[in-house]
């Protein structure tokens, strides 16, 4: 008996050690919610693109000031407006061993473009003509007409050839030229990122990164105060960021960030489509007094989709100040006098996550204070994405996440976009909006573009299709134990490449 209670206590002895190796070497990162998709080609939604980032790389990435720079390749040049000339590095291995190639290049882009799966990228790189293998390092790409946001479709992370052409992939499958790999997933529940030793910049120092799905915030905060969980990045509500900065074992960043927040609406829609009735909502939101005692200062007022240090983004733009006299007076003008305590009724869409709901019941109530009567209704988040996409709505408030790109114009303004080709999800229309677009995306050099873009949102301000309302600071909260990682803007995790974990106590 003896014996064996010995041999028991060796076995667990064995395990626990086991578990403390592997949670020592192991990064838990609380998220709010589900990957939709983590094929770096189909993933639309910001954890799977996010989560991806890890893994996938493309030809180029996005530097902080929302400039890109080669990752993949190790350059590209614009011959002209329809020529794009690339040269890629060499030496550079995927996750399976194979080698990387401008067949692999091409394969992914092609596969992409015949394919009848959604991509984010398929619409630019639909521009292309043709594209040309030179040499196993090198491609020419030629565009049908000059095209400047196939330049960020160029970020698209790259898969192997014998995959470009398949689509559902299962995750054993799933392999890019990333600093990790895809190692399992369990919807709802948590994604397990592991090290890939042969990376080309050498294996990453953290060995092993969990996702875990926790969509409540307030149980997302105290998994991280208890140490069950080590980093949250932009999921940590407003109202727990200033206790967490007093907790001595976590470590709080806030800087600015490029998530932007916005009321949209149906330009159909009998009253909305009233270019008074728009301004009039803009003028009714108190942003300010929102953002202090709803987001406890956690963002910045914004004055359109592009964040302030975006080299396109025009320092005259107009804002809305909150206005609750002038917006009665263009309701008035508008034809809807106030009448039975009420002047019309709108439905008002949003999900059901808590901040969101708060954020939509201030603004519903403030609506209400110039007369409009509004029926909040929220959604679970699929039925109330899958809603907005289809168009069914009247008004709702949503957020674009990581906007870096002024190629964003086309995709949520121009009357060409609607769903399924883009997410012009109100159906806007101005032929003075699709010529700017248009002669913007036209030019190759964004500085020859910057007075077009200025221009550009000059007029969307005055039009209003969205009311922007804000650009939500970026806040990473992480435990002592994690070293070096450094925020991306937006929330992305590619500091990890470089952090570490140190020893615990």
């Amino acid at each position: 008996m003896k014996k064996v209670l010995a041999v028991l206590i060796v076995v667990l002895s064995l395990l626990s050690c086991s578990r403390h190796q592997s949670r020592a070497s192991t990064l838990v990162i609380g998220i709010e919610g589900s990957p939709a998709n983590l094929d770096p080609r189909y993933a639309t939604d910001a954890y799977s693109g996010q989560i991806a980032q890890l893994c996938f790389e493309g030809l180029l990435r996005y530097r902080r000031n929302g400039t890109l720079a080669p990752l993949l390749a190790r350059n590209v040049v614009v011959k002209d407006n329809t020529t794009i000339l690339i040269t890629l590095k060499k030496g550079i291995r995927f996750q399976d061993g194979s080698a990387f190639t401008a067949q692999d290049v091409f394969s992914t882009i092609d596969g992409i473009m015949k394919s009848g799966t959604y991509s984010p990228y398929k619409e630019a790189l639909l521009h292309i003509q043709r594209i040309r293998i030179r040499g196993p390092f090198s491609l020419t790409v030629h565009l049908k007409r000059p095209y400047a946001p196939i330049l960020g479709a160029l970020t698209l992370g790259i898969l192997p050839h014998r995959l470009a052409y398949r689509e559902n992939l299962p995750l054993r499958d799933l392999v890019g030229t990333g600093p990790y790999i895809l190692s399992a997933y369990r919807q709802a529940s948590y994604v397990k990122l592991d090290a890939f030793n042969g990376y080309r910049r050498g294996a990453p120092e953290i060995k092993h990164l969990i996702f875990r799905v926790i969509p409540d915030d307030l149980m997302r905060v105290l998994e991280l105060e208890k140490g069950s969980v080590d980093m949250l990045v932009n999921a940590v509500p407003p109202d727990s960021v200033a206790g967490l900065e007093h907790d001595r074992h976590i470590k709080v960043i806030v800087g600015p960030g490029n998530n932007y927040e916005y009321v949209g609406f149906n330009m159909r829609d009998r009253i909305l489509r009233i270019k008074k009735v728009r301004q009039a909502i803009a003028f009714a939101i108190n942003r300010p007094g929102i953002i202090r005692y709803v987001l406890f200062d956690q963002a910045e007022p914004a004055a359109g989709i592009l964040p302030p240090w975006n080299a396109a983004y025009d320092p005259a733009l107009r804002q809305y100040a909150y206005d609750p006299a002038r917006a009665r007076q263009l309701l008035d003008q508008a034809g809807f006098p106030e009448k039975d305590g009420y002047r019309f009724v709108l439905d008002f869409k949003t999900s059901n996550n808590p901040l969101s709901l708060r954020v939509a019941q201030a603004i519903a109530y403030e609506l209400g204070e110039v007369g409009i009567k509004v029926n909040l209704r929220s959604f679970e988040w699929a039925t109330f994405y899958n809603d907005i996409r289809h168009g069914n709505f009247q008004m709702y408030t949503l957020r674009w996440v990581n906007v870096m790109d002024p190629g964003i114009f086309y995709y949520a303004f121009d009357s060409k976009a609607v769903p399924p080709e883009g997410a012009n999800r109100g159906y806007y229309s101005d032929p003075r909006v699709d010529l700017l677009i248009g002669r913007a995306m036209a030019v190759m050099n964004l500085q020859d573009s910057i007075p077009m873009y200025r221009r550009l949102q000059g007029l969307i301000a005055a039009d209003l299709p969205y009311v922007s309302l804000w650009y939500m600071k970026d806040v990473t909260a992480m435990r002592d134990r994690v070293r070096g990682f450094e925020p991306f803007p937006g929330g992305g995790y590619t500091g990890i490449e470089k952090a570490h974990l140190a020893a615990r106590k």
